[in-house]
């Protein structure tokens, strides 16, 4: 497989078609062989396929206890989709390759869905960008905590909210984040950032050996006895570099990654709801985390974690009621 292309026009002349796309899927996932995703059988015949696409590589498992028919979309989140794996493809391409993300208006104009559509892709896409190992931050981490929310003073004043801003904003997401110096950060959406929930993510994501740094905010006080060091910089005093021993302290790494995440918001997608808020911080801390492995090496990242469960449109929407179901439900009362 060659990947040397570097402009998304090579992308798409590379992923030209269907059929393309769903051979290199196969080669990636199964290296040519295909498993059957029912039963997980390696013996497998090649069948007539069905559908909007007639050649596109389509089997039926071998196992008679079994006996499905199967594609390699069947079992990972592009199964049961209507929209081709090239838009797909390229949907994961453009999530991952712009810096501050990419609105479900802009997608579905450049992939020529609608909006609604090109909504779900985008948070399928988040979906696997959710963080999975389970291995502590080491070293040098820094802590620090954010709050996501529009500013008071661009709101209408009907809508404008007293105590919107600071730690105690009540109209505001918090957001925690954890970054290894020169390593990954990892985001937490919490109801606060009391001294329980704080301690309580630090111990559970940080290693005893590392040194944590942070801010002076009280909620971090006692934080020393979860880790081998805790080191505050005093940023009310006008100083973000603690130096002690010849060794510079500051949270200026995780400030940074929440300036990537404030410009996403403002700039990108102007609003981002609670309900969802911690796939976005997914999507910015995989971009981050993958920094170093270009723009290929992110989109096969995607591709190579879309092997999981699909998530619905209902699971990601299920405090917005459903009008057709509404009128199918009052039709059948009336029969």
């Amino acid at each position: 497989m060659n990947f040397n292309f570097k402009t998304i026009h090579e992308f798409n002349d590379y992923f030209k078609d269907e059929k393309s796309c769903y051979e290199f899927l196969e080669n990636l996932w199964w290296n040519g062989t295909p498993i059957c995703p029912h039963c997980g059988g390696i013996k497998s015949y090649r069948v007539k396929p069905r559908g909007k696409f007639q050649d596109i590589p389509t089997y039926r498992c071998s196992n008679y206890k079994c006996d499905l028919p199967f594609t390699v979309r069947t079992g990972s989140i592009f199964e049961g989709s209507k929209v081709e794996l090239r838009k797909w493809f390229q949907s994961a391409y453009e999530i991952t390759t712009s810096k501050k993300g990419i609105s479900s208006v802009e997608l579905a104009t450049r992939i020529g869905v609608s909006q609604k559509t090109g909504w779900f892709i985008n948070h399928r896409i988040r979906t696997m960008l959710a963080r999975t190992e389970s291995t502590l931050l080491d070293g040098m981490v820094e802590a620090d905590e954010t709050y996501v929310g529009g500013k008071n003073i661009n709101r209408h004043k009907d809508k404008k909210i007293e105590g919107s801003q600071g730690r105690s904003a009540a109209d505001k997401t918090p957001v925690v984040g954890l970054v290894e110096r020169g390593g990954k950060v990892v985001t937490f959406v919490t109801q606060n950032t009391n001294a329980e929930t704080l301690h309580q993510i630090i111990d559970n994501n940080v290693a005893q050996t590392a040194t944590v740094v942070t801010d002076a905010y009280k909620g971090y006080s006692g934080v020393d006895k979860l880790c081998a060091k805790h080191v505050v910089v005093k940023h009310e005093d006008g100083g973000y570099v603690h130096v002690e021993d010849g060794t510079k302290f500051h949270t200026q790494n995780i400030e940074n990654f929440w300036s990537q995440l404030k410009r996403g918001y403002v700039g990108i997608y102007h609003w981002m709801s609670p309900q969802h808020l911690h796939r976005y911080c997914n999507e910015f801390a995989t971009r981050y985390n993958q920094r170093e492995d270009g723009n290929i090496g992110r989109f096969l990242f995607v591709v190579k974690n879309s092997d999981i469960k699909k998530i619905t449109y209902r699971e990601l929407t299920p405090n917005i009621p459903d009008p057709n179901r509404k009128i199918r439900y009052a039709k059948k009362a009336t029969e």
